[in-house]
C-alpha cells in the first residue's frame, strides 16, 4: 500500500505533482487524438502498463490512468519549472507533427494556439529572450507541409469543408507569424542537425539557481522592457534624433491592426511623436498616421467617431494642409512605402514623397459627421451644436480642393467637390446666409488656424476640443454661384459617371427649392437620368427620389397641377415613401426584413435637418389629384374609373365613401376628401376652406401666394365640374350667373367654357348677344338606342319567366270549360285580349305582352300549333312558344308540357330557347308584347 501514499512522501513532491497536473490539463484532450497512432507505431512502456493493468485486481486497476507509474521501482523525478515548460512545448510540437501526418488542419489550428501560449510561458526562463529550436523546427515543418499541400491539388479536393477552411486560416496565420522568426528559421534550415548546446548549458545553470533569484531576474527583465518602451517618452526632446522617431513610427505602423494592440496607447505615442518630429516631412507622416489611428478608435460600423476625436482629426488635417502649403517640395503619394527605413533627415528643399491621402481623410470625416447626425436626437442642443461643425468641414474641404487643383490632381478634385456639393444643395438662401454668418463669427474669434494637439490635457479620447473656421477661409456670398462653380467647373469636367449623376441631381434639387421648376425640369430631361437610375446604387436612387419630390413641390408652388401630379404620382403611389426618401422605416404586414437589411436601411437614413416634410408632400399630391380627378369623375358619371388619373386618390376616396359616419376632418386625407366631396357638388367656397385649414401650408415660404393660386384653381375646377354635372339639366346658362356663383371674371368663365366646347366635353355654344351658353339637345347614338332595346327585351324575358312560373304552380289556371269560346273578353288578371289573332296580354310598364290562348278545345296530338293558310280547329301552341312564318312547330322553353294549354295535354313542347329568342327578336314597334308574326288566318 506504499503506492497509495507515494504522493505524500514530501511537501515538495506534492507541490511538484500539483503543478505538473495543472500544466498537463491542456495536453490531455490533444493527446487522446494521437494516442492510437503512438500505440500502434511503437511499443512504449505505457502500452505494457495498460495491458498489465487490465489483469490487475484490487486498487491497482483504478490507478491505470494516473500520472504515477504503476511499478514500485519507478520513482518520480523532480524537474525544474524550465524543464517542465520545455517538455510541454516539445510535446505540443510532437502532437502537431502527428496531426500533420493525417492532414488534420482543424486540430493543427488549435494546437498551434496552444504552442504559442506555451512559448510565452517558456520564454521567461530563457536568457536573452531566445526562441527554442524545437519551436522553430515545428514552424519549419508546418511551413514546408503547407507549401506541399498547396501544390497537391488532389489532396486539397479531398478535404472536407471544415478542414479546408482551417487550412486556409493556417496559411494566412503562418504567413504573418513566420515573418517575425524569418532570420532564426533560416539559421535552423542551414544547420538542422545542430544540437541545442546553449539551451542545455542554460538548463544546467538554471537548475542551480534558486527560485528567488529567478523571480528577481524576471522583474529586472520586465523593468528593462518597460524602460525600452518608454525610452522616447523619458528622453529630452532635444536628444531625440530623426532616426529614433522614424524607427518608432515604423514600429507603430507594423503593430497597427494586430490583435492585442492597444489603440489608445498608439494614439498617445503618435501624439507625442508629433511634438518631437524632425522636419516638416516627418511631421506630416506622423500626423497622417495619427489621423488614421484616431479613425481606428471608431467603435464599429454602426457607431460614429466621437465629436472630440472628429475635431482632433480636423485639426490634424488643417495642420497637414499648412505644411503642404509652406513646403511645395513635399509630395503626398498614397502608394509611397510607409515602412521605408530612413536614417537621415532629407535636406531642405529636396523633393520628398510621403505617405498619405488627404482625399480619403476628407471623405471619412464627412461619413463620420453624417453618421453622428443620424444617431443624435434632433430635438436636443447636442444636434444643433453638431450642426455648427459644418462650416468647419466646408472650410477644410475647400482648402483640400484648392490644394488638389494646385498640384493638378484631377482624380481627387471631383470627389472633394461632390462632398462640398452634398453639404450645400439642400440649403435655401436663408439657411446659407445663417451658416455664412456663423462662419464669420468663428473667424473673428479665431485669429489663426487651430494648432495641432500639443496640450497634455487633451490626450483622452472624446476630450473637449474647440475647432473654429480658419481666418484665411472666405465663404462665397452667393450659394448659386458656388454650386455652379463646383458642379460645372470641376465635377462635369473631370468627374466619373456616378459623380456627375449625383452632382446633376443635387443641382436639380437646388434649383427646385429656389422655385426654378423649368430650369430643373430641363436639366432632368437633358441628362436622361430617369432612364438609367435603376442601374445605380441605392444612395443615388434615394437622391433621385428626393430631387423628384422637390421638383413636384416646385411645380405645385408654380401652379402647374398636371406637372406636379406627374412628379409625385409614382413616388406617393408606391406606398413606401418613407423608404424611398430614406426618412424612416415602415414595417409592412407581409414584408419581413432580415437584421442585415434593417442595419443597411438604418445606415441609409437621412439626418433630420435634410428631411422633406411628408405631410407637405401628401397635401400637395392629394390636392393635385383632387383638382384632376373630381372633374374627370363628373365627366364619366356611370364609370368614374374609366379614365383613372390617380389610383391612390381613388383608393382613399373609396375608403372614405365606405365610412358609416364621417366626422370633422382630422388629418390630411380627411381634409382632402371633404374638399373633394364639396367640389363635386360645385361648392368651391367650402372646398377651399377645407384646403386652407391644412397646417402643411405653414411650411411654405410664400404661403399667401400659394393659397391665392390654390383658390383660383379650385374655382376653375368647380366651374368645370358644375358644367359637366348639371349642363344636361339646362337649356341655357347665363355667363353673368356663372361669374357671380364662382366669383371669377367673365373672361375666365368664357375661356373655361370655350375650352370645354372645343374638347367636346360641353354640348353647347355661345350666344353672344345674350351672353349665354345654349345647350344642344343631341340625339341618342346608335349604341344608346341598341342599349334601350336590350333593356326592353330583358324586361320581356323577365315577364315571361314570371308567367311561366305562375302556370307551373297553378297561380293562373284557366277556370273556363273545355271548348269554351274566349273571343270576346277574358277573366284573367288584368288581361286585355287583342282583337287580332285571338291573343291579348297585360300591359306592364308600357309594354304590351301578347299571350296565345286555346280557342277550340283540345288539339290534335298535342296541338302542334302549326300555322298554315287557314285556321284549324285545334288549339294553338302553349305559352312561350315561338312561331315560324312558314308554319313550324310551336313549343315552350318554360315547362315540360306547354303544348295543350294550362292543363298540359299533348306531348312535351318541341321548342327551345333559340325559338323563344327568335320570338323576342320579332317584337317590334310600340307594342313589344304583341305577336307580330301571327297571320290574319289565325283569328277564330
Amino acid at each position: 500500500m506504499s503506492k497509495f501514499w507515494g504522493r505524500d512522501s514530501s511537501d515538495e513532491e506534492e507541490e511538484e505533482t500539483t503543478e505538473e497536473e495543472s500544466s498537463s490539463e491542456e495536453e490531455t484532450s490533444n493527446d487522446d487524438d494521437s494516442s492510437s497512432e503512438e500505440e500502434s507505431s511503437s511499443g512504449s512502456d505505457s502500452d505494457s502498463d495498460s495491458d498489465s493493468d487490465s489483469d490487475d485486481e484490487g486498487p491497482n486497476k483504478f490507478l491505470a490512468g494516473s500520472s504515477d507509474s504503476d511499478s514500485d521501482d519507478d520513482r518520480r523525478v523532480v524537474k525544474s519549472e524550465k524543464d517542465k515548460r520545455m517538455g510541454e512545448l516539445a510535446q505540443t510540437a510532437e502532437d502537431i507533427r502527428n496531426k500533420i501526418k493525417i492532414n488534420d488542419w482543424s486540430t493543427i489550428q488549435e494546437l498551434f494556439d496552444i504552442l504559442n501560449q506555451r512559448l510565452e510561458k517558456t520564454r521567461k526562463f530563457l536568457v536573452g529572450l531566445t526562441v527554442p529550436r524545437v519551436y522553430l523546427k515545428c514552424l519549419i515543418e508546418l511551413e514546408d507541409y503547407l507549401n506541399e499541400t498547396l501544390g497537391n491539388k488532389d489532396l486539397k479536393k479531398k478535404m472536407s469543408q471544415t478542414n479546408a477552411k482551417a487550412f486556409n486560416t493556417m496559411r494566412q496565420r503562418l504567413k504573418k507569424h513566420n515573418v517575425n522568426f524569418a532570420d532564426q528559421m533560416a539559421k535552423v534550415r542551414e544547420n538542422p542537425d545542430e544540437d541545442d548546446e546553449e539551451d542545455a548549458a542554460e538548463s544546467a545553470s538554471s537548475d542551480s539557481e534558486s527560485g528567488d533569484e529567478r523571480e528577481q531576474e524576471d522583474r529586472k527583465n520586465q523593468q528593462q522592457q518597460q524602460k525600452a518602451k518608454d525610452k522616447l517618452l523619458t528622453m529630452d526632446p532635444k536628444e531625440i534624433t530623426y532616426e529614433m522617431v522614424a524607427r518608432k513610427l515604423r514600429e507603430i505602423v507594423v503593430s497597427r491592426g494586430r490583435r492585442g494592440t492597444d489603440k489608445q496607447e498608439q494614439v498617445e505615442m503618435l501624439t507625442y511623436l508629433v511634438t518631437v518630429a524632425r522636419g516638416p516631412a516627418q511631421r506630416f507622416e506622423v500626423l497622417a498616421q495619427l489621423t488614421s489611428s484616431l479613425f481606428d478608435l471608431n467603435p464599429g460600423m454602426m457607431g460614429h467617431l466621437q465629436t472630440g476625436l472628429w475635431k482632433k482629426c480636423v485639426v490634424n488635417l488643417l495642420e497637414m494642409l499648412r505644411i503642404l502649403q509652406d513646403n511645395p517640395n513635399i509630395k503626398v503619394d498614397e502608394n509611397a512605402d510607409a515602412l521605408e527605413e530612413r536614417t537621415e533627415q532629407p535636406p531642405d528643399g529636396a523633393e520628398v514623397r510621403v505617405w498619405g491621402n488627404v482625399v480619403a481623410f476628407v471623405e471619412r470625416l464627412d461619413d463620420e459627421l453624417f453618421k453622428s447626425l443620424q444617431v443624435i436626437d434632433p430635438h436636443t442642443h447636442e444636434y444643433m451644436a453638431r450642426l455648427r461643425d459644418e462650416p468647419v468641414y466646408l472650410a477644410l474641404g475647400t482648402k483640400v480642393l484648392e490644394y488638389l487643383q494646385r498640384v493638378g490632381d484631377m482624380v481627387g478634385s471631383p470627389k472633394v467637390a461632390l462632398r462640398l456639393v452634398e453639404h450645400l444643395y439642400y440649403k435655401t438662401d436663408t439657411v446659407y446666409d445663417a451658416m455664412r454668418k456663423l462662419a464669420m463669427a468663428q473667424q473673428q474669434t479665431a485669429s489663426a488656424p487651430a494648432p495641432a494637439m500639443e496640450d497634455g490635457d487633451e490626450e483622452e479620447p472624446g476630450a473637449k476640443v474647440e475647432v473654429l473656421v480658419p481666418s484665411d477661409y472666405a465663404m462665397a456670398e452667393n450659394c448659386h454661384e458656388l454650386m455652379l462653380s463646383l458642379v460645372g467647373g470641376v465635377i462635369f469636367k473631370y468627374g466619373d459617371e456616378r459623380t456627375k449623376a449625383r452632382a446633376m441631381m443635387c443641382y436639380i434639387y437646388h434649383k427646385a427649392i429656389h422655385d426654378d421648376f423649368h430650369g430643373a425640369r430641363d436639366l432632368l430631361l437633358m441628362s436622361h437620368l430617369q432612364d438609367s437610375i435603376q442601374h445605380m446604387d441605392v444612395s443615388t436612387m434615394i437622391l433621385y427620389n428626393r430631387a423628384m419630390a422637390q421638383l413636384g413641390l416646385a411645380a405645385f408652388r408654380a401652379g402647374l397641377i398636371h406637372e406636379a401630379h406627374a412628379c409625385l404620382n409614382e413616388l406617393y403611389g408606391s406606398g413606401h415613401i418613407k423608404e424611398l426618401l430614406a426618412q424612416g422605416m415602415s414595417m409592412g404586414k407581409y414584408h419581413e426584413k432580415t437584421p442585415e437589411q434593417e442595419l443597411a436601411e438604418k445606415r441609409r437614413q437621412m439626418p433630420f435637418h435634410m428631411h422633406i416634410t411628408l405631410e407637405l408632400l401628401e397635401s400637395a399630391y392629394l390636392t393635385c389629384a383632387m383638382l384632376l380627378e373630381v372633374p374627370n369623375m363628373a365627366a364619366n358619371p356611370l364609370n368614374p374609373k374609366k379614365k383613372m388619373i390617380s389610383k391612390s386618390f381613388h383608393r382613399v376616396w373609396d375608403t372614405y365613401a365606405r365610412q358609416a359616419f364621417t366626422g370633422p376632418p382630422e388629418n390630411v386625407r380627411d381634409h382632402i376628401m371633404a374638399a373633394s366631396r364639396a367640389l363635386a357638388q360645385g361648392d368651391w367656397a367650402k372646398s377651399f376652406n377645407y384646403l386652407k385649414s391644412l397646417n402643411a401650408w405653414n411650411l411654405l415660404p410664400k404661403k399667401e401666394q400659394v393659397l391665392a393660386m390654390l383658390k383660383v384653381k379650385v374655382q376653375e375646377e368647380a366651374v368645370r365640374t358644375y358644367l359637366l354635372s348639371y349642363s344636361n339639366q339646362y337649356a341655357s346658362l347665363s355667363l353673368d350667373q356663372l361669374a357671380s356663383m364662382f366669383e371669377l371674371p367673365d373672361k375666365q368663365i368664357y375661356s373655361i367654357a370655350s375650352k370645354m366646347m372645343i374638347a367636346e366635353e360641353l354640348p353647347g355654344s355661345w350666344d353672344q348677344p345674350t351672353r349665354t351658353i345654349v345647350m344642344h339637345s343631341s340625339e341618342s347614338s346608335r349604341v344608346q338606342r341598341v342599349a334601350l332595346q336590350l333593356a326592353d327585351k330583358a324586361a320581356v324575358i323577365v315577364d315571361l319567366n314570371e308567367r311561366a312560373l305562375a302556370y307551373r304552380t297553378g297561380g293562373l289556371r284557366d277556370a273556363d270549360d273545355e271548348g269554351g269560346a274566349m273571343a270576346g273578353s277574358s277573366r284573367r288578371r288584368g288581361g286585355q285580349w287583342d282583337d287580332e289573332g285571338g291573343a291579348g296580354g297585360r300591359s306592364r310598364g308600357g309594354v304590351k305582352l301578347g299571350m296565345v290562348r286555346n280557342i277550340g278545345g283540345r288539339g290534335d296530338r298535342g296541338d302542334r300549333g302549326s300555322v298554315r293558310s287557314g285556321p284549324r280547329p285545334g288549339g294553338m301552341g302553349g305559352r312561350g312558344g315561338g312561331y315560324r312564318r312558314d308554319g313550324g312547330m310551336g313549343g315552350g322553353s318554360y315547362g315540360d308540357r306547354v303544348g295543350g294549354g294550362p292543363r298540359g295535354y299533348g306531348r312535351p313542347g318541341m321548342g327551345s330557347n333559340m325559338s323563344s329568342m327568335s320570338a323576342l327578336g320579332s317584337l317590334r314597334g310600340p307594342s313589344m308584347g304583341s305577336r307580330g308574326d301571327l297571320r290574319d288566318s289565325q283569328r277564330p
